[in-house]
């Protein structure tokens, strides 16, 4: 395995031969099987005598389960099997908080729940067995909301939750509705004394809502045990080890008697890493020895599925007569919902509100986070987990805070932005931030300074930055009979092109025409280990496995290249797609002397990279992004209508420049939906935006233009000094659009989505406050 450090990568040794090969047009390795229909998605497989699954949900955000009588239903023709609790057992999943139960044990907690399953051999009889299934509840308060409940007359949801954790390592919980808690404090001076010393001190409460991560293919799965007794799986879920990990351990099989296929992906946004469908379904294929399949619906999809958390920022800063941040104090509540089972790191997610003010330098912070469980669907990950909804609240906050001073908000952002030496909220160390670059450059590129006034017309902006997330990633290449390497990977392609990342960044360090890369996605029976999509790791993580194989390719083809040619050993070099005599400067085409090593022997190579080995004293790596948004807004109606956006990136090294600035647009669009359209809106802890009818995600006609701005390239912790890209053009949308609402009409709007009915009500309470 290839040894290499970090800074062999780095953008100054992109060789000019490896910048040729990134240059060459890129083919999207699924490209022409999306393009031409022939992708098999998960609900495309078809296996004989296949079952379908449903399920009965509870009706119910928290009721005692009195009986179920399943008589009715296994009447129904063409019915295999209904189970229940009793039948599996009280089994539960869990991340790292096994709390949510496969089938619903003695009560349910949400509206959505699964309380049994069916297999029929036709939807429709599936469909009416779980019509004919007879529960008897006893209804019990609900809480919906995290602050609620945490009040000490609160009903407590979890009472067993000790058993949640490995023996002996249950937490002690500040509550028992709150599976996490998280204080922290920098700072050498007792914050009160900074407050109370402040120039002024400004006080914000910002509110962002559940929304739904909108990719188009809804969940599914198929599950059946083959002949040889495996539990072979095929999956939306794009982290199929994991998946892999936590079937064996409900099953109570080995992990390799548990294969996960999901190699294709109808989009995820983070909606699709952790999914609760096939674990009932292997009850469903032991119980009948069938294949079961189990598609959700998009009614599904919006009231059962994991959606982004609620969540709740009280903010306060103290400010010095200089205009400069010297303390800052945050309160956080995340509405976690029922479980916290697929959450990847419960007690991160309740440190998580520390990064509402974190592209800025602040000397004395205090914390305090909660994750908190309601009575509400449980909550998963959504593209820049949390990030927008801190975006928006940070920098609502920070616009606020520069009018109360009478300062540009961008001349505030760059007197208290991040810069080399200075360190995170929480302490850690940047590597070269770039915030002063891509402000100074928005400033340049808007005529910030210089722009008109015209009424009712406003402009606002945003400063965030995207971390790169972590995990180890493997790979296998391999070389096959014509010459072609093939590169097996367990990471799934959820859509923002890793396969070709892999493909273009093996090309690049084996010195190869792209064409000659092959990238296929591996089950897990096949595969190399790998955490999966997500966290703005892939071109990272993956890239660099890729980097890490090709190296040790490279060595094993050129010393066998010599061995089949008959050249000197040590002699020969793997260049500009030809196989190269030092000496002698003779030459052979790539794929020609390929074949011929490929008749012998098989020749692979394992590809690694683990983060945790490669990093470095300066702190970590994070891109900057500078928004600026313009709307236009209607005094009469409340409505907003975004007319023009300029977003400044930090983006190092494009490998795949298509891609990349695909995800630099959907990003944009994605942030536009979250900040003026979506949310999930329930009554009582039932859904009622239960349909896309009513769930708005926004098309292209809703975009105004948009301009993206690339600064030029510096290193990267990536391939060749490349940064992640899909996880930051929608944090900062929100907080934009709302600073322009303020600069435009003058009300601060504090709650996601900005729709025109808060606006005309913060219109109507404007006029209000200022009528004697």
């Amino acid at each position: 395995m290839g040894g290499y450090m970090r800074d062999h990568f780095s953008a100054t040794t992109l060789t000019p031969e490896q910048a040729e090969i990134l240059e060459i047009p890129e083919v999207r390795v699924d490209g022409v099987l999306k393009s031409t229909g022939r992708a098999r998605y998960t609900r495309d497989f078809r296996l004989p005598g296949m079952l379908w699954a449903k399920f009965l949900m509870s009706p119910y955000p928290h009721a005692r389960i009195v009986s179920i009588d399943a008589s009715a239903a296994k009447a129904v023709p063409g019915v295999h099997v209904v189970l229940t609790t009793d039948d599996i057992g009280r089994r539960r999943l869990g991340r790292q908080v096994a709390d949510w139960p496969v089938l619903a044990s003695e009560r349910v907690r949400y509206v959505g729940e699964r309380v049994a399953a069916v297999a029929a051999v036709t939807l429709e009889a599936a469909e009416e067995a779980v019509k004919q299934l007879e529960v008897v509840y006893e209804e019990l308060p609900a809480v919906f909301d995290a602050e609620d409940a945490l009040r000490p007359d609160s009903p407590i949801l979890h009472l067993d939750w000790e058993e949640y954790y490995p023996q002996g390592r249950a937490p002690s919980l500040r509550h028992p509705n709150a599976p996490s808690y998280a204080f922290s404090q920098k700072g050498e001076e007792e914050i009160e004394r900074v407050f109370a010393n402040a120039h002024i001190v400004v006080e914000d409460a910002y509110y962002g809502p559940r929304q739904h991560q909108g990719y188009i293919e809804p969940r599914g799965c198929i599950v059946w045990i083959d002949e040889q007794g495996t539990v072979q799986v095929v999956s939306t879920n794009k982290t199929p080890f994991s998946l892999r990990d936590a079937l064996a351990t409900i099953a109570e099989l080995p992990s390799d008697r548990v294969v996960v296929d999901c190699r294709f992906i109808g989009g995820d946004f983070g909606g699709k890493g952790g999914s609760v469908e096939e674990f009932p379904c292997y009850f469903l294929a032991r119980a009948t020895g069938r294949p079961i399949r189990a598609i959700m619906t998009y009614t599904d999809e919006l009231t059962s599925a994991n959606p982004q958390h609620e969540a709740k920022y009280y903010l306060r800063t103290a400010v010095n007569r200089e205009g400069a941040i010297i303390a800052h104090d945050v309160r956080a509540y995340q509405n976690a919902g029922a479980y916290v089972a697929m959450r990847p790191n419960p007690p991160t997610s309740a440190r998580s509100g520390l990064g509402c003010l974190s592209p800025y330098s602040i000397p004395n912070v205090r914390f305090e986070g909660y994750n908190v469980y309601t009575n509400l669907v449980p909550s998963g990950a959504m593209r820049a987990p949390g990030d927008f909804h801190r975006g928006h609240a940070g920098e609502g906050h920070i616009d606020h805070i520069a009018r109360e001073l009478g300062m540009d908000p961008l001349v505030f952002r760059l007197r208290n932005c991040l810069r080399p030496g200075d360190t995170l909220l929480n302490g850690e160390k940047v590597r070269n931030p770039r915030a002063v670059e891509v402000l100074e450059t928005l400033r340049r590129e808007t005529n910030w300074d210089q722009a008109p006034r015209v009424p009712h017309q406003g402009r606002g902006i945003a400063l965030r930055y995207r971390h790169v997330g972590a995990g180890k990633s493997e790979l296998l290449l391999r070389l096959l009979s014509d010459g072609t390497i093939e590169a097996i990977t367990g990471n799934a392609d959820q859509g923002g092109g890793s396969h070709t990342v892999i493909q273009r960044a093996a090309a690049a360090t084996l010195s190869v025409d792209p064409k000659h890369v092959r990238v296929r996605f591996g089950t897990t029976a096949e595969a190399l280990r790998d955490p999966g999509s997500g966290g703005s790791r892939t071109t990272t993580m993956v890239g660099h496995a890729a980097i890490d194989g090709a190296l040790v390719l490279k060595d094993k083809l050129e010393d066998l290249a010599a061995e089949v040619m008959g050249w000197p050993a040590g002699d020969v070099r793997l260049q500009g797609g030809q196989f190269v005599v030092s000496s002698t400067g003779e030459c052979m085409p790539y794929q020609e002397v390929a074949a011929r090593i490929a008749a012998g022997p098989v020749v692979e190579a394992v590809g690694a990279y683990d983060p945790a080995e490669h990093r470095s004293d300066e702190g970590g790596d994070f891109n900057f992004i500078a928004d600026m948004i313009e709307v236009e807004v209607d005094p009469e109606t409340g409505r907003v209508h975004p007319t023009q956006a300029v977003a400044v990136i930090d983006v190092g090294t494009i490998i795949n420049p298509v891609a990349h600035q695909g995800q630099l647009d959907g990003g944009f669009i994605y942030g536009l939906g979250q900040a003026m359209t979506e949310e999930l809106i329930h009554e009582a802890g039932t859904i009622i935006t239960a349909s896309l009818g009513e769930y708005k995600l926004p098309t292209q006609m809703d975009a105004p233009r948009f301009r993206t701005v690339l600064l030029p390239r510096a290193e990267g912790p990536g391939p060749f000094g490349a940064k992640s890209a899909g996880e930051n053009t929608n944090t900062g949308v929100g907080g934009a659009i709302a600073n322009a609402v303020l600069d435009a009409v003058g009300v601060q709007i504090t709650a996601c989505p900005i729709t025109a009915e808060r606006v005309f009500e913060a219109l109507q309470e404007l006029t209000a406050s200022t009528v004697p």
